[in-house]
């Protein structure tokens, strides 16, 4: 399983954010989606790594799966070759609130080379 320093010797790795939050209140007085943007960017940037894309969804759960830019992300993170080397989320919380749930997705992505990292929590996930 390849961690953040391994991503980091590859200056070339490819990043999709995923940017959500639950309701328009949160965005109001929460993390934004402005905001947490504005941080993923230079979280990628530190890394050297190049933006590719971002897939935004205002108002939605992660309570479950069924979320458009969800699954568009995950469809794009399942061709071959994957559109993108690494999701960027502000938590893994943004991702996916069930921890069963998050483990299920990062073993699927990590099937087809693609990994998910949190610009404020490490976390030992499986590949």
């Amino acid at each position: 399983m390849k961690d953040d320093d391994e991503l980091v010797a590859s200056p070339m790795a490819r990043a999709a954010f995923y940017l959500r939050v639950s309701t328009g209140r949160q965005a109001e007085h929460d993390l934004s989606i402005p905001d947490q943007r504005r941080q993923a960017h230079s979280f990628c940037e530190g890394k050297g790594w190049t933006v590719v894309g971002e897939y935004v969804e205002p108002g939605a759960s992660a309570t479950d799966d069924r979320r458009p830019e969800f699954q568009r992300m995950m469809d794009a993170a399942s061709c071959r070759p994957a559109e993108f080397d690494v999701i960027v989320v502000h938590s893994f919380s943004r991702f996916f609130r069930d921890q069963f749930q998050l483990e299920f997705y990062v073993r699927r992505l990590a099937k087809n080379g693609v990994r998910l990292v949190s610009i404020t929590h490490k976390m030992p996930l499986a590949a």
